[in-house]
């Protein structure tokens, strides 16, 4: 696969339209930021009426949290259609996909779940992936990318379902980010007021080595690693990725380590009070965008955060610039030379 860069081009002339829209220059910051990046993405300029989509990739991890009845649960009400993450998504109209690459339970009677199982069990002792296992798992994710970028899919947020992947995700991150493992264990268990902590250090896969990015990629477990895939396949079809908490995290810095490009395509969406996360957004030098306090992941955050997307391409299609609404700039306002007035405008073209 290969990532290919912005089209500069298309993001300069998409700068000087959001320059001279009805409004102070640079006032609205992000979303204009994130409106010229999605030109870059889409060699577009002047992008709209993008579709939207949401995906979850879903695996159980046994561990001493693991409640494996629970993510049955989880997946049923998806399958029934009653989750705060599509409540979000119908008003972008974004159709959500479930896909279960390794949970512990049986999903095959859910006609809306894909089940696509990778490990047919969980492990015990969290196991990395064999290599095969690994492959097949990032193949996933790659064939749901061109799949959804096949039905007009433009821009996705990513999520996930399943319980234990967390020790995973911080696995992955203190690998690729190179901070200490313990580091970052330490911050969890203070934060969860955990104090002996051995149950999380005889898991056999802390004691895996992981010299290269494949190898990391392995320790990941089939929901990351097909996340991992997902990304990259995303990415190469120039589509925007916008993710949320540490799993999902996981699985972006994990592709950027793999393919650099894949930055210039990922939003980060929602914060998160995790040292996980927070590592998460140093390495990739991103700061999200909104802070909710939430626990729930299920993709929610991510879902979210595609609204944010969705109100910078209004705001870019929407407001009309100094020229169309027939308004004055300032001329001696920091806009002077980049803002266009009307009567300049008209002689330009006499």
């Amino acid at each position: 696969m290969t990532v290919g860069t912005l089209d500069r081009e298309a993001m300069k002339a998409c700068r000087e339209r959001i320059d001279n829209l009805t409004k102070p220059i640079y006032s609205l910051a992000q979303l204009e930021v994130i409106a010229e990046r999605l030109a870059g993405i889409y060699k577009e300029p002047k992008p709209h009426d993008l579709r939207y989509g949401v995906i979850l990739f879903c695996a159980d991890h046994v561990g001493p949290t693991s409640d494996m009845a629970h993510s049955l649960q989880r997946v049923t009400r998806f399958h029934e259609g009653r989750t705060a993450t599509q409540g979000g998504a119908s008003k972008l109209k974004a159709p959500v996909y479930v896909v279960d690459v390794g949970l512990g339970c049986d999903t095959s009677d859910l006609s809306t779940i894909a089940t696509m199982p990778v490990v047919k069990e969980p492990r015990s002792g969290e196991k990395a992936l064999s290599k095969q296992e690994c492959q097949e798992a990032i193949a996933i994710g790659v064939s749901w990318a061109k799949r959804l970028h096949e039905e007009g899919i433009e821009a996705v947020a990513l999520g996930h379902i399943g319980e234990g992947a967390y020790l995973q995700a911080l696995l992955v991150t203190a690998k690729v980010t190179g901070v200490a493992v313990d580091t970052l264990l330490a911050a969890y268990h203070k934060k969860l007021e955990i104090d002996n902590d051995s149950t999380y250090r005889d898991t056999s896969v802390m004691n895996e080595t992981a010299d290269t990015i494949d190898d990391i990629v392995r320790l990941a477990g089939a929901d990351i690693a097909a996340l991992v895939g997902f990304v990259l396949g995303a990415a190469a079809c120039r589509m925007a990725i916008v993710f949320d908490n540490a799993i999902t995290g996981a699985a972006v810095v994990a592709a950027t380590a793999i393919e650099p490009n894949v930055i210039e395509y990922v939003f980060p969406s929602a914060a998160y009070d995790d040292a996980v996360h927070q590592e998460q957004m140093k390495y990739l030098q991103m700061k999200p965008y909104l802070y909710y306090d939430v626990s729930i992941d299920e993709g929610l955050g991510a879902t979210m955060g595609l609204s944010i997307l969705d109100a910078s391409m209004h705001m870019l299609n929407d407001m009309k610039t100094f020229v169309e609404a027939n308004v004055a700039a300032a001329e001696d306002g920091p806009g002077n030379e980049r803002q266009e007035n009307p009567d300049n405008y008209k002689k330009g073209k006499a």
